[in-house]
């Protein structure tokens, strides 16, 4: 089930992973480092305001709609009455900030991102409920819709003179549409009532202190961009961005892909089975995580010089091409950390221990951007992030096994990462051609080698899987 759910999530996030991807092509040739910079600014406070305010109703969704399987009405009206109450709360606090601002640039930017705040959070939430439901024609639907139009209309927009408010703009209307078109019937049986205010509290006792988390790990994920708009200046924002997002969307697409399939198997498990069922279950997920992000992560470090020259403007060549390696890493132990050892605290309902984890490493990455930022200039914005996620990852592992064992140390697991050595091997003496066909080969070959390696080594008996499948055709 995990390896099928994975690859219907695989195709589902596959269309609109490849056209944000494109996204970040196309948008640093059509804008300056300086507008790049300007688009990612507003995306993060965006984000921010959105973890802050509307992520403990997602989580609370994923977790608690698995024990509603048979009458979700009532959670699904409790959780709508949520976001309503949040989006008011938010409205009223995006109207003070305009009235406060006299800047007429600044303040069309936060006309522009309440709305992206409201509609970005019922787009999510609307993605989580089709997860929840294992419906990933649905989702991949939905996302698809919304990738299609932001990045159409945003080149559109760029081209008629709208600049960084072109592909802001064009990605608000990409989520209003997916939101009506496919999430809107969704909701039908819900209906949020006052009356229904009490039965909020185990959602926020189980959710806040997860937003207290995931608002901290968003600060050490974006913090960095704050901080070099501070220090230095927008175009360095809009370099950095570029070469964090095209090492990130490709990792995290490829992993969250994963977790997708991989987190609503184990709380099923948990609910209907128990610990060790769901043990057994996280022990699958954590091997096929292992799996996957191995090669890409090493083929990024690899590679990265090639992989910059073709998919970024010529204008954020020199200073992405350093960071990549250093993203790689980063978001490698990120995603390790989120999508399997953080488990642990979800699964135990502990959820604020995370809080205490992301905290101790938002601290280590403020004051190190701050140390780094002006003597290392842009890849010491990375820096900062690397040693942050690592402290982070170490934290996780060391308290979460007294709640909940999870762990990455098997055979097989070894037998990836000796695989990924073997790919780096071949692909060394090869990463200096450059262009868009020599890059396509070092992928091909790199992706080769990596397969044999783990077919020969056969990692979680792939061989004999193989050779059952065969045995049964004849």
């Amino acid at each position: 089930m995990l390896i099928r759910y994975t690859a219907y999530y695989g195709l589902a996030r596959g269309v609109p992973g490849l056209l944000n991807f494109l996204a970040i092509a196309i948008y640093t040739r059509l804008l300056s480092p300086s507008d790049y910079g300007i688009y990612a600014l507003v995306v993060v406070w965006v984000g921010l305001v959105n973890v802050v305010c509307f992520q403990w109703i997602r989580l609370s969704l994923l977790r608690f709609f698995p024990a509603n399987l048979d009458d979700p009405r009532r959670l699904l009206s409790t959780l709508l009455l949520a976001y309503a109450s949040v989006a008011s709360l938010t409205g009223v606090a995006g109207v003070c900030v305009w009235l406060a601002m006299e800047d007429e640039a600044l303040r069309t930017l936060v006309l522009i991102a309440v709305p992206l705040i409201w509609v970005q959070a019922g787009f999510e939430l609307s993605l989580e409920l089709m997860r929840s439901q294992l419906n990933p024609l649905r989702y991949g639907l939905m996302a698809g819709t919304r990738a299609v139009i932001a990045l159409g209309l945003g080149v559109l927009l760029i081209t008629w003179g709208f600049g960084a408010l072109g592909p802001l703009l064009a990605m608000l209307l990409g989520m209003l549409v997916a939101v009506v078109t496919l999430g809107g019937s969704l909701w039908r049986t819900a209906r949020p009532a006052l009356s229904l205010t009490p039965e909020l509290k185990p959602l926020l006792m189980y959710g806040l202190p997860l937003t207290a988390t995931f608002a901290l790990e968003f600060v050490v994920s974006s913090s960095d961009r704050l901080l070099l708009a501070g220090l230095l200046n927008n175009e360095a924002v809009g370099i950095y961005t570029a070469g964090y997002d095209l090492v990130a969307q490709v990792i995290n697409l490829l992993l969250v892909t994963v977790n997708l399939a991989a987190y609503p198997l184990v709380v099923r498990a948990l609910e209907q089975h128990g610990r060790d069922a769901a043990r057994e279950q996280l022990d699958r997920n954590g091997g096929l995580l292992l799996l996957i992000a191995v090669p890409v992560t090493l083929g990024f470090i690899t590679l990265a010089p090639q992989i910059v020259a073709l998919m970024l403007g010529e204008s954020f060549h020199a200073g992405a091409e350093q960071l990549v390696p250093w993203v790689a890493i980063a978001i490698f132990m990120c995603c390790i950390r989120a999508f399997h050892f953080d488990l642990a605290f979800q699964l135990s309902e502990k959820t604020l221990y995370q809080v205490w984890i992301n905290g101790g490493a938002a601290l280590v990455n403020v004051a190190l951007n701050l140390l780094f930022i002006p003597v290392f200039g842009l890849v010491g914005a990375a820096y900062a992030t690397l040693i942050s996620y690592g402290v982070a990852l170490v934290l996780s592992v060391l308290l979460g096994r007294r709640l909940f064992p999870i762990s990455l140390i098997t055979r097989d697991n070894l037998k990836v990462l000796l695989s990924g050595g073997v790919m780096v091997a071949c692909l060394w003496p090869l990463r200096e051609a450059t262009g868009m066909w020599a890059l396509v080969e070092r992928v091909l070959w790199g992706a080769a080698v990596y397969t044999v390696s783990v077919f020969l080594l056969n990692v979680a008996n792939v061989r004999g899987m193989v050779f059952a499948k065969r045995r049964t055709a004849k």
